[in-house]
């Protein structure tokens, strides 16, 4: 522990910055401490699409270090996040020294995998009105708050085309959906600011799916 505190560097970040790129060497591995994280991954023609989000206490970068390999994604600031970064040489001499390190980075890629399996589970079996409105109550229940209305209220972190990547959806459709979730009541958009109006219901309707 005192080699993880005397060596480990803690720092604010600013939404849209990277911790690392695509094709980048791995240096070490982050932890999350506060904010949010996309993994985006960049294919041959140049196109980017959002993968996944990673939330506080979170490991980023660890299955590039674990395979020696240059950083497979890109790993971007969503919103204002404080980090905190381990150098690999330390990571090296953490795990030799603590075997139960190399455990958690194991329960963690099962949680990733385990994950997955939910959201390509959810692609086959929800809509996508119920896929974007669980994505809405899944980040309502990180980042979101009551306002002074009493309103259940979130700022999206997210483009319309991050929630289309996410969900498995075109961008296209994600617009129909915010506009069929607004006629319903369900929902209200001011920009990226969403109130959520009826929470009972869209629950409702997600477990229903």
């Amino acid at each position: 522990m005192a080699l993880l505190n005397s060596t480990k560097v803690q720092k604010p970040v600013e939404a849209g910055s990277t911790l690392f790129h695509q094709g980048d060497n791995c240096d070490g591995i982050y932890c999350l401490e506060s904010g949010l994280v996309g993994i985006r991954r960049l294919d041959s023609a140049g196109n980017t699409a959002l993968l996944r989000l990673c939330s506080p206490g979170d490991t980023i970068g660890y299955r590039s270090f674990l395979l020696k390999s240059e950083h497979r994604t890109t790993a971007e600031i969503m919103m204002p996040s404080i980090v905190c970064f381990i150098h690999r040489q330390t990571v090296r001499t953490l795990l030799e020294r603590n075997p139960n390190l190399g455990l958690r980075f194991l329960d963690h890629n099962v949680k990733v995998a385990t994950d997955f399996e939910e959201r390509h589970f959810e692609s086959i079996t929800f809509t996508v009105k119920n896929r974007f409105l669980n994505l809405l109550m899944v980040l309502y229940e990180r980042f979101g708050h009551l306002n002074e209305n009493g309103e259940s209220v979130l700022e999206l972190p997210l483009s319309r085309q991050d929630i289309a990547a996410l969900i498995g959806a075109s961008p296209e459709t994600i617009s129909r959906s915010i506009t069929r979730v607004q006629d319903e009541g369900l929902v209200r958009f001011k920009g990226r600011q969403v109130v959520l109006q009826d929470i009972d219901e869209l629950t409702r309707q997600i477990s229903a799916s």
